[in-house]
């Protein structure tokens, strides 16, 4: 029996030995092939389109489960007064979040634009750079530095913006909320503008707000007023450096007549609302070619 095996293993050896190479060939192939079905199906996405909701039933809110959030505009806003205060919370931000993060994109897209012409401009390869935008762009924010542009273009967390869209709104059941996609209470001194009359006067005038097509045209709005108000430079000083939302909020005081008790309203509501989750949320990547993106991008 001992002299079988040894023969056995002797014409193995010399098998293995005589063609090592093809065995080990087929090693690497069939482990390949095991590695290759082993792992996880990664899609790729190549983006999607941003939805356009006109309806106003609060049932048309899509709700937001992932930190990932989908691009939807919204040109109406539920009424949603009627909601218990908990559920109108949940509400408020599956209806804010998604504006909130394509205005954000949408100035992002800017600065980085500018960026990209800065550098042009800077070594020497301007002959390509658009003059017109430019000069635009600098008389919109009255600086002759494109560089303090892209500056003031630096996005400050969305845990602040949903604080104070929620506290200049209601929630979003204030009526020029409702009636005007005015989220933040922006004044109109334009006659030519779309806008709405407030139901108080001031001195004895009356009082204009601006009307937004959508909730997005709102935000972006604010955005751009925090860029180019002076009363928020040191704010966006500070924003430069910090994305701690409680430190940047003590730099917003100038945003409400009430100082120092608007500032701790913020802080209030971002911390029992549990904001500052928000401000790692991310929009979808959307399609280059979204008819709707392309519209309102410059």
């Amino acid at each position: 029996m001992r002299k079988i095996i040894t023969n056995v293993l002797k014409d193995l050896f010399r098998f293995v030995t005589r063609y090592r190479f093809f065995i080990m060939l087929l090693l690497i192939i069939t482990g390949s092939v095991i590695y290759y079905f082993n792992q996880p199906v990664i899609k790729v996405v190549k983006g999607v389109n941003i939805k356009v909701c006109k309806s106003e039933a609060v049932d048309s809110i899509w709700d937001i489960n992932d930190s990932l959030v989908s691009p939807v505009m919204y040109q109406k806003v539920p009424d949603l007064r009627d909601l218990h205060y908990k559920e109108r919370m949940v509400k408020f931000v599956d209806l804010m979040l998604p504006s909130v993060l394509l205005a954000k994109e949408k100035m992002e897209n800017k600065r980085k634009k500018l960026v990209h012409l800065q550098y042009e401009m800077e070594n020497g390869s301007g002959q390509n750079v658009d003059s017109i935008y430019i000069e635009g762009v600098l008389k919109e924010y009255k600086t002759d530095d494109i560089r303090e542009v892209i500056k003031r273009l630096h996005p400050h967390p969305t845990s602040i913006v949903l604080a104070q869209a929620a506290i200049e709104s209601g929630w979003c059941t204030s009526r020029f909320c409702r009636e005007a996609n005015n989220i933040f209470g922006i004044w109109s001194y334009n006659s030519n503008e779309k806008r709405i009359r407030a139901s108080e006067s001031r001195n004895g005038n009356s009082v204009y707000l601006r009307k937004y097509d959508s909730l997005f045209e709102s935000i972006y709005d604010y955005l751009n007023t925090i860029a180019k108000v002076h009363a928020y430079k040191e704010f966006r000083e500070i924003r430069q450096s910090s994305r701690n939302p409680y430190r940047l909020i003590w730099y917003l005081s100038n945003y409400s007549e009430k100082r120092y008790e608007y500032v701790r309203t913020l802080r209030n509501v971002i911390e029992f609302n549990d904001l500052a989750k928000y401000d790692g949320y991310s929009l979808a990547k959307i399609k280059p070619d979204d008819p709707v993106w392309e519209s309102i991008i410059e």
